[in-house]
């Protein structure tokens, strides 16, 4: 069973990520876990079940001219959560220490080939925040972190953001670079 991925990613934008644990089951096959607009650029992050695992999903949008969204493509990875409940997904910041930001694996890139004169690329990454941060600000934006800590960051622009990561007082306690490459 499927899920729109537009439509979903639509939703998760505007209302943000659930405040408590989403349970995936037969009839509940996935989660909204993060979402992040930069501009008129948005990545959704959302974790699936398949058949024998959990899919780690991205997908990347862009606004159109109807003040709408249109996906531009996205991919998922089987993250090997064995766990039938997608437990292991939400105890995986529990290994970090407090202030630590981990940023997992490289970043998703995709081109808007609708708008081939900007020649402009879209980039997300994941990350996974410490269970001792409070906020992660990029740019201008601010990212309050979920219960379960996993995030994405999206950019459009050449130059990939500074991520700083903040504590519940709101001091700095860690400020990572992300990557264009993949």
């Amino acid at each position: 069973m499927a899920y729109d991925a537009v439509a979903e990613s639509v939703r998760l934008i505007a209302d943000g990520p659930p405040a408590q644990p989403v349970r995936l089951s037969r009839r509940r096959r996935f989660a909204p876990v993060a979402a992040d607009v930069d501009g008129d650029v948005a990545a959704t992050r959302f974790l699936r079940r398949s058949t024998g695992c959990f899919c780690d999903e991205i997908h990347l949008l862009v606004r159109n001219g109807n003040d709408g969204w249109r996906r531009l493509g996205g991919g998922g990875s089987s993250n090997g959560y064995e766990d039938r409940t997608a437990e292991a997904f939400e105890r995986a910041r529990n290994d970090l220490s407090p202030h630590q930001v981990v940023v997992n694996g490289g970043p998703a890139v995709l081109r808007d080939h609708l708008l081939p004169w900007t020649g402009r690329w879209v980039r997300a990454a994941t990350l996974l925040a410490g269970g001792g941060i409070a906020q992660l600000v990029v740019g201008g934006r601010r990212l309050p972190i979920p219960y379960h800590g996993h995030l994405v960051v999206v950019w459009g622009s050449r130059r990939p953001p500074s991520v700083t990561a903040r504590d519940a007082t709101g001091r700095t306690v860690v400020t990572v670079t992300l990557s264009n490459d993949r």
